[in-house]
């Protein structure tokens, strides 16, 4: 059970950053730029810690 969380946990962080690197690439403004790529780095780092424990 623990297991199937920690999957659907992963997954939510490993669609979260591509959208928001998608959104990065399509920002015209620089701010937003950055905010998306500081989010995306985040669910980047979450992603992987996630996937060491599966």
């Amino acid at each position: 059970m623990l297991k199937l969380f920690l999957k659907g946990k992963y997954l939510y962080h490993v669609l979260q950053k591509r959208h928001n690197e998608l959104l990065q690439q399509d920002c015209l403004c620089e701010e937003l730029r950055l905010k998306f790529k500081v989010k995306a780095t985040y669910h980047r780092s979450k992603a992987v810690e996630l996937g060491s424990r599966i």
